[in-house]
């Protein structure tokens, strides 16, 4: 009894954990990309470091802004994956641990972890065209990879899917046994 109320706990925590990231990340992402022109040299040059090529100088406020809205791309998988964990989080609050919907919930993080994966590629490559649209032509770039980071949310996002099909086969087995008197 006691584990129960410790899950039912931990899932209300997450589950608030999960909310506050899915308000802040647009937010934090907009101060992200306004700062590469206007905070201090010592935290632009930080932020720049997390861009996918190496920027020189001032971006006009236009590429900022569409700079920010590629970035929602793969912001906006993240915060699908982040509402079905709120989604399995809340029924852990309410004590549902096993369900068909947990394993839905899950399986929906697993797949947005994959997507997750496959829209950094992209982003990273977009962001390249749009970070230096204001070069001259000729200094232009296009610029397409794929990290170890995205190798490792793939293997992560296949992971999570075969922990949803494990359990999801579990709570099969569970339900015929309890129907066996």
């Amino acid at each position: 009894m006691e584990s129960r109320e410790r899950i039912r706990r931990a899932g209300r925590r997450l589950r608030k954990a999960c909310t506050a990231m899915i308000w802040a990340l647009p937010f934090v992402a907009a101060l992200f990309w306004l700062g590469l022109n206007y905070f201090p040299e010592f935290s632009r040059e930080a932020l720049r470091d997390q861009l996918p090529i190496k920027i020189q100088g001032q971006l006009p406020f236009r590429h900022l802004v569409l700079g920010y809205l590629v970035n929602m791309v793969q912001m906006g998988v993240v915060i699908y994956g982040l509402i079905n964990l709120r989604r399995l989080f809340r029924l852990y609050e309410q004590g549902l641990i096993f369900e068909s919907e947990n394993v839905l919930c899950l399986r929906q993080v697993g797949k947005a972890i994959i997507v997750w994966a496959v829209a950094e590629t992209f982003v990273n490559s977009v962001l390249g065209i749009v970070l230096t649209l204001h070069n001259p032509p000729g200094q232009r770039l296009l610029q397409v990879g794929v990290s170890s980071a995205q190798a490792l949310l793939l293997f992560g996002g296949f992971m999570v899917l075969t922990i949803a099909w494990v359990m999801d086969e579990g709570r099969k087995i569970q339900a015929e046994h309890s129907l066996i008197v």
